[in-house]
């Protein structure tokens, strides 16, 4: 029995030298706060005396060296989900202002729901709009840029996504092809794996010249809707622009109305027959588009007095 207490006591005292020790390399107040107060740091990691000299033995310059090398490979495992943002960042010489901070603000503790390198990149984006909410950061078209690849991670990361995904193309296979007709009297539904998202410019543009090295010139303000979708059976998220009319739809869709009828809602106050006709095989080209990438599926409409609001069965949209 005693020899089992003393396993469990050892047992204890190791793990909290080991978290004593991974905390001086991974947060900056932690290391700082051992060699300033190091009878503070003991009481608050549960050390005892003979593993705060263990921990004071070593070199403090290399412990530094090393923390820092971590912190930085922490930051940059970051880059490979926002590649655009953090050109952006570089070309403006933020770069290692951003990193310091995130370093600074989040510990890197265990995450039950997220991967640490997940995890650190929506604290990045975080971080990114409260610089800029409180003029710490002022570079032209970062918070689009970053929305953008936030908006591709979500879905990509996203578990649900990639189930909804999969669900679709299932239900879609069994029907290879839709006329027109089956379009505009089914209930067309986006998924889950759908999101809808309003930006300040044409940022597609802009993302890829940052991808790819280049200098991207100034957009033009005008306010550019991106439909962004998981694609089944893939780590890829296809990106499009859509026009005012097929975004308006697609908030729309998933109430079991059929398409006919809420286009003729949007299209009420066009007059002419021919104009709404136009309006309506416009809609019906962009999503059959949207059926042969299984982001929207087409189930039987339901009478008026069964509708209800749905909100999976819109996609995922913010402006």
């Amino acid at each position: 029995m005693n020899c089992i207490a003393k396993g469990r006591t050892m047992d204890t005292d190791k793990s909290a030298f080991q978290t004593a020790f991974a905390r001086l390399l991974t947060e900056p107040q932690a290391f700082e706060r051992f060699y300033d107060d190091p009878a503070r740091f003991a009481e608050e990691n549960a050390l005892s005396a003979g593993q705060v000299s263990a921990l004071q033995s070593l070199d403090k310059d290399r412990l530094r060296w090393i923390s820092r090398s971590m912190g930085t490979k922490r930051f940059f495992l970051v880059e490979t989900y926002f590649p655009a943002t953090f050109a952006l960042l570089r070309r403006h010489k933020a770069l290692s202002r951003m990193e310091r901070s995130l370093i600074a603000t989040y510990r890197p503790i265990k995450s039950e729901r997220l991967i640490r390198a997940f995890r650190d990149a929506l604290w990045f984006t975080e971080l990114i709009e409260r610089h800029v909410d409180r003029g710490e950061l002022h570079i032209p078209y970062l918070v689009d840029v970053m929305r953008c690849e936030r908006a591709e991670f979500m879905l990509w990361s996203d578990a649900a996504s990639v189930e909804s995904a999969n669900d679709f193309r299932s239900r879609n296979a069994s029907r290879p092809s839709v006329t027109e007709a089956e379009l505009l009297d089914g209930a067309v539904r986006a998924g889950r794996h759908v999101a809808l998202h309003e930006f300040a410019f044409d940022v597609l543009s802009f993302v890829q010249a940052l991808v790819d090295g280049k200098a991207p010139l100034d957009p033009e303000p005008a306010p550019t809707l991106i439909l962004f979708g998981r694609i089944a059976a893939t780590d890829r998220v296809q990106k499009a622009r859509v026009g005012r009319r097929i975004g308006s739809f697609l908030t729309r869709a998933g109430s079991g109305k059929p398409t006919r009828e809420i286009l003729a809602e949007m299209l009420e106050s066009e007059a002419d027959r021919a104009t709404r006709g136009a309006a309506e095989r416009d809609c019906c080209r962009v999503l059959h588009k949207l059926y042969a990438l299984s982001f929207v599926t087409i189930e039987e409409s339901i009478g008026p007095s069964a509708r209800g609001g749905d909100e999976d069965a819109r996609p995922r949209s913010a402006a």
